[in-house]
């Protein structure tokens, strides 16, 4: 081949190689950009969100506040929070809209996230799963010196003459054994100091709950028609609101107990040589309704007590009991030693009233 023509060919060659890499080179250059660009509009879109989770959050904890988020630098951009009282679908709300910005004059990204929030009232009425100082779901037997009296007490502990409940309502069995005593006051508001045997008339034993009993803490309290749809008391005790606890392990407490305190044990967990020491209402549950408090030995707790299977109540319970298993793999026996139930509206309804107030 002549020098010349071979020389065009390989400048015909290096100018297709040139072409080819800078065709490549774009190619990736575009790609990195598009990468780049997906990443910023994720990111940006997230920072929005998160901005209208704050405030939500803030909300719940202050119903009043309304302040919002002024050039709040959050996770590598900018947010602005504005909050505003409306009304959405007949229904009081405040509205929430969060903008987000990030990047600079070549890379600016923008996104607003836009919510409604409606705090719901929680109704302040007396829990209608409540029936006596003790409603299980099972046969219970007492034994030992167990104490279950639903006269009406204080929290202090004094007694209050006319106002109180049954001992015991279940949906089981009734056996009464060894020391134990039952009191309680009837429907016609006559008082019983506790006995053995108790007096008929202040428990119920082999009851029909009607529309079927609960088998969740929030359906006990009444449900969404008293204002807890399923996952309100949780999510109360993740918040952490008015000093609530969510734990999947006891050891994790801390003490007093106050507000919500939501036990959520594995299935078949055991929470054994429990302190239950606080006020509140206290949670020990499972999506299997098998998770078990047992050898409850030390601390006084005032409220509402729940839980899935209750075994060996050996210390004091001001309020009410509620066990929710209808077949409790670890026993009926709720008390075997010196441990006492006292029936107490007014803890019950400090309960209640403190996770309205949350």
């Amino acid at each position: 081949m002549p020098g010349k023509a071979l020389i065009i060919l390989l400048a015909g060659i290096l100018s297709i190689a040139g072409i080819t890499y800078m065709n490549i080179f774009d190619s990736g250059r575009k790609m990195n950009q598009s990468t780049s660009d997906s990443y910023s509009n994720m990111q940006v879109k997230n920072i929005a969100e998160a901005g209208a989770q704050m405030a939500v959050r803030q909300m719940i904890k202050d119903t009043a506040w309304r302040t919002g988020y002024q050039n709040l630098k959050l996770f590598g951009g900018t947010i602005n929070v504005r909050l505003k009282d409306t009304i959405f679908d007949t229904t009081s709300v405040v509205k929430v809209v969060s903008i987000a910005t990030m990047g600079g004059t070549d890379d600016f990204k923008s996104w607003t996230a836009t919510c409604y929030f409606n705090r719901f009232k929680r109704l302040t009425i007396f829990p209608p799963s409540i029936k006596g100082a003790a409603t299980t779901n099972s046969t219970i037997t007492t034994l030992g010196d167990m104490n279950v009296d639903g006269r009406d007490h204080t929290i202090s502990g004094a007694l209050l003459s006319g106002t109180g409940s049954l001992g015991i309502w279940t949906t089981g069995g009734l056996y009464q054994s060894g020391s134990s005593t039952i009191g309680g006051t009837n429907s016609g508001g006559t008082d019983y100091a506790p006995s053995k045997p108790a007096n008929a008339s202040i428990v119920s034993y082999n009851q029909s709950y009607p529309g079927g009993y609960p088998n969740s803490p929030d359906s006990l309290l009444g449900g969404p028609a008293n204002g807890y749809p399923e996952g309100t008391l949780k999510s109360i005790a993740i918040a952490g609101l008015g000093g609530s606890q969510y734990v999947t392990n006891p050891v994790n407490l801390t003490y007093p107990l106050r507000g919500v305190t939501y036990v959520e044990l594995p299935s078949g967990g055991k929470w054994s040589s429990a302190n239950i020491d606080g006020t509140g209402i206290l949670v020990i549950h499972n999506s299997s309704v098998n998770a078990t408090i047992t050898n409850i030995n030390s601390g006084v707790f005032a409220g509402i007590f729940m839980a899935d299977e209750v075994v060996r109540i050996h210390t004091n319970i001001i309020g009410a009991l509620i066990a929710i298993s209808h077949d409790p793999a670890s026993g009926d026996c709720i008390g075997n030693g010196t441990g006492s139930i006292l029936f107490s509206r007014q803890a019950i309804m400090n309960a209640v009233n403190l996770v309205n107030l949350t």
